[in-house]
């Protein structure tokens, strides 16, 4: 695992709230490392600078999980996720994929999965 992921997971780690539990996610992306190349966690889209305002309070205020699937076994990933108690979880479209990503053709695809 890469230090950049290894990083991320700690700050998710540090957002659990309401019913995202970071410990419990990291440990279980860490388990099926073999379904997904990479996850980040942030709010996106809107709000982007909560993050900023918390930092002084040591809280890192994110709410939505992106994972880039291995394209192992997609089903098993949005199977695993919805274990997580998010509000929502669903797939980027192809074309939000190869927008976001800057990708084109799009090679993988992105689960959002997103507490409230």
């Amino acid at each position: 695992m890469s230090k950049v992921q290894e990083l991320n997971f700690e700050l998710m780690k540090l957002a659990s709230f309401n019913e995202f539990d970071g410990e419990a996610v990291v440990k279980s992306l860490t388990e099926h490392s073999d379904l997904w190349s990479g996850a980040v966690m942030g709010r996106f889209g809107y709000s982007e600078l909560i993050q900023l305002r918390d930092i002084p309070n040591n809280s890192w205020n994110v709410d939505t999980l992106m994972i880039l699937s291995s394209g192992e076994d997609d089903q098993k990933l949005e199977e695993l996720a919805k274990t997580w108690g998010a509000d929502e979880v669903d797939w980027l479209s192809v074309e939000q994929t190869e927008q976001q990503l800057g990708s084109y053709p799009a090679k993988h695809k992105v689960l959002r999965i997103w507490w409230d």
